[in-house]
C-alpha cells in the first residue's frame, strides 16, 4: 500500500486572479516582453543567418517551378499583373504568415522550462513571437518592391495599406496561433492538424491564383477564407493595376478577431492545469 508523500507541493500562481490578455499584466511585464521580442529576432539571425534572406529566397525558388509549369500549360489564371511578381509576392507573404501562426502555437511549449520556474503571463510568448516578424515584414516587403520595379511595375497610390492589411495579417496570425496553443495543451497532436491545414491552403486561398478566376457565386463564399482578403489587401497595396478590396479585408479582420477571442477564451481555460499539461 502506497503512503502519501510528504514533499511540499509548489504552485506558480500570480499575486491575484487574472484573465489570461490582462492588459495590466501585459504592461508590468513590458521589460520582459521586449526582452522576448529581442531574444526572437537575435536567436533567427545569429543562430541562422541565412534566414534574414530565406523568406524570400524560398518563394523565389518555388515561383520559378510553378511559373515555368503554367507557361507549358498556357493556363490563365486572373493575374493582372506578371505572372512572376503575382506567385512570388503571394509566396513570400504566405510563408511568412503560416511561420507565424506555426511558431506561436508552439511558443507555449517552447517557453515551458521558464514558465515552470518564474510567473510571468502566458500570453507574452505567442504576443512576442509574433511581434518579431516585423523585421521579415520589411524584408520581404523589400524583395517584392524590388523585383515589382524591375520588372517595370509601378507602385500603387494604396501603399499606405499596407499598415492596416499587416495589421490584419498578424492579428489572424496571432489568433490562430494562441488557438492552436491552447489545443496543444489539450493534445500534442493537434499540430499536425494545424500543418496540414496551413498547407491545403496553400493552394485554396489565392496565392497561385487570382480570385477573379473564380465564379462571382463562389466568390462571395471565397472570401470566409480570411487569407483572401490579406493577400489581395497586400497586391492592391502595392501594385498599381490590382486595388485593394476593401469588403474581403474586413471579413478578414473580423474573423481575425473572432479566431483571438475564441483563443483566448480556451487558452484562458487552459492555462489553470498549464503546468500539468507541458
Amino acid at each position: 500500500m502506497s503512503t502519501p508523500s510528504n514533499q511540499q507541493v509548489i504552485h506558480i500562481r500570480p499575486q491575484r486572479p487574472v484573465g489570461i490578455l490582462s492588459l495590466s499584466e501585459i504592461w508590468k511585464f513590458r521589460v520582459l516582453l521586449g526582452q522576448m521580442i529581442n531574444r526572437n529576432i537575435r536567436s533567427r539571425i545569429l543562430n541562422s543567418p541565412i534566414s534574414i534572406v530565406w523568406g524570400f529566397i524560398r518563394p523565389a525558388i518555388m515561383a520559378l517551378a510553378l511559373v515555368f509549369i503554367r507557361h507549358m500549360s498556357a493556363a490563365n489564371l486572373g493575374a493582372q499583373i506578371p505572372y512572376p511578381l503575382f506567385i512570388f509576392s503571394g509566396l513570400c507573404f504566405w510563408f511568412l504568415w503560416a511561420e507565424m501562426v506555426i511558431q506561436s502555437a508552439g511558443s507555449l511549449r517552447l517557453d515551458s522550462g521558464i514558465s515552470k520556474k518564474v510567473y510571468f503571463p502566458l500570453i507574452l510568448s505567442p504576443i512576442a513571437t509574433v511581434a518579431a516578424r516585423w523585421v521579415d515584414i520589411f524584408i520581404i516587403s523589400a524583395a517584392v518592391i524590388a523585383f515589382q520595379l524591375y520588372l517595370g511595375v509601378p507602385l500603387s497610390w494604396d501603399i499606405l495599406a499596407m499598415v492596416p492589411v499587416v495589421l490584419v495579417m498578424f492579428v489572424l496570425a496571432f489568433g490562430i496561433g494562441v488557438l492552436f496553443s491552447a489545443l496543444y495543451l489539450i493534445h500534442q497532436d493537434n499540430s499536425k492538424f494545424l500543418e496540414t491545414a496551413v498547407y491545403l491552403g496553400l493552394f485554396l486561398s489565392p496565392v497561385l491564383f487570382s480570385k477573379e478566376i473564380l465564379p462571382e457565386v463562389i466568390q462571395n463564399y471565397y472570401n470566409l477564407n480570411p487569407m483572401v482578403g490579406v493577400l489581395t489587401g497586400l497586391r492592391g497595396a502595392l501594385f498599381a493595376p490590382e486595388q485593394v478590396d476593401w469588403t474581403s479585408l474586413g471579413v478578414s479582420a473580423l474573423m481575425a478577431v473572432g479566431f483571438t477571442i475564441v483563443g483566448l477564451l480556451l487558452l484562458d481555460r487552459m492555462a489553470k492545469s498549464y503546468a500539468e499539461r507541458v
